[in-house]
């Protein structure tokens, strides 16, 4: 059933200058079907319609509506609902981690490792009861000893096979002692750093689009409802592109800050901003499970607007009622602010290293999988947008 639709990239290189062109085929106004349609059957088809980042995609909707319904649920269940958010981004930062990564490298996916950690984190989600949690007025879920051993066991798993060490001791290192810990090679990840330390243009990329800045949610709703097909198409603000990835977590964090001050925003700091941010996931789920820390959502200032920080960036619902009825949906996906025309994806694309022409999709593959985890893609480049 799911509709995901695909982005489609032609670079084309004259000489030393590189010309990006993006199209989609995303489903971006696919939330209409859901018009007329009541809020249960709206709450259960929604999550199969938007298969990745399905929990994020269902958790938003449900915010939004309790919100146009002025309902509230309370924190405990908002803090599950956030916890099944942060282990759906940490599934799918560690899947790219652990099944593109080691191909660099030359090494065979850890599909044992692999199964044990999916199998692990599926176990967590399901735990916490989505249906019971993803409806109108949820109960709390009840957090067992048993769920939180299976968090654990997930925890310790990640850890050994992403970090080797303690994550809260990687999450400490500076620049030059990740640098050490790449060159110790003891985990795919580790290596994988090494590799790409190695290469002339590690740092390509580097984009001067920035994140986007805070916007209040009436100025949101302004621009949305005023000019919603081509805002949620093509989203831009004040007549500018901004980035609204998973990076934007990360820009402002001390290490990925230096980075970024000393390298720029290219392939380089955004693979050490996901390993970052698969730490930082770790450590609030367990601070969640093992210390029972309550999790924020993303608040709003608006009726009927909710926002998510989902694995590929910001997510946001504004949706209108009618008694039980959904009458409009509107969905601004992070997907859409990225791989805007003019977005951050086509002017990092524009700032490969082309000294090495052999080396250009490779630089491609790698910077748009630092900027979303998992956005389905075409690249095309040269000759064989002419075919």
């Amino acid at each position: 059933m799911s509709v995901q639709g695909q982005i489609s990239i032609a670079l084309m290189q004259h000489q030393f200058a590189i010309k990006s062109v993006i199209q989609s085929s995303r489903p971006i106004h696919a939330a209409k079907i859901f018009s007329g349609k009541s809020i249960d059957e709206t709450l259960q088809v929604l999550p199969l319609l938007f298969n990745v980042c399905g929990k994020a995609q269902a958790i938003t909707a449900v915010n939004a509506i309790e919100s146009a319904m002025n309902l509230s649920a309370n924190n405990k269940v908002q803090s599950q609902r956030e916890a099944l958010v942060l282990l759906e981004s940490l599934r799918e930062h560690s899947l790219r981690i652990l099944i593109d990564w080691p191909k660099y490298v030359r090494e065979e996916v850890n599909h044992s490792a692999l199964a044990r950690i999916v199998q692990s984190m599926n176990l967590v989600m399901q735990s916490l009861e989505p249906k019971q949690l993803l409806c109108i007025d949820a109960k709390v879920t009840t957090i067992s000893d048993t769920v939180v051993e299976l968090w654990q066991s997930c925890y310790q798993q990640l850890c050994e096979t992403i970090f080797g060490m303690p994550v809260e001791h990687w999450k400490t290192s500076n620049e030059a002692e990740i640098t050490v810990w790449a060159q110790q090679q003891k985990t795919q990840p580790s290596r994988f750093i090494t590799w790409l330390s190695d290469q002339p243009w590690k740092h390509a990329g580097d984009s001067t689009i920035r994140p986007l800045p805070n916007i209040s949610d009436v100025e949101f709703i302004s621009q949305l409802t005023t000019d919603k097909a081509i805002f949620v198409a093509q989203p831009n603000w004040q007549s500018r592109c901004y980035e609204l990835s998973w990076f934007n977590y990360q820009y402002a964090t001390p290490l990925i800050a230096l980075l970024t001050e000393r390298w720029g925003n290219g392939i380089y700091t955004r693979m050490i901003a996901r390993l970052n941010e698969v730490g930082d996931l770790i450590i609030k789920l367990q601070d969640f499970f093992q210390m029972e820390v309550m999790l924020n959502k993303c608040t709003s200032t608006v009726d009927g607007l909710a926002h998510t920080n989902a694995a590929r960036g910001r997510l946001s619902h504004y949706v209108e009622l009618e008694g039980q009825h959904i009458k409009q949906l509107c969905i601004v996906a992070p997907t859409e602010w990225n791989f805007h025309p003019q977005g951050v994806a086509a002017d990092s694309l524009c700032h490969l290293n082309t000294e090495r022409q052999d080396t250009i999709r490779l630089q491609a593959d790698l910077m748009i999988h630092a900027i979303d985890p998992c956005v389905a893609y075409q690249l095309l480049i040269n000759d064989e947008v002419r075919h």
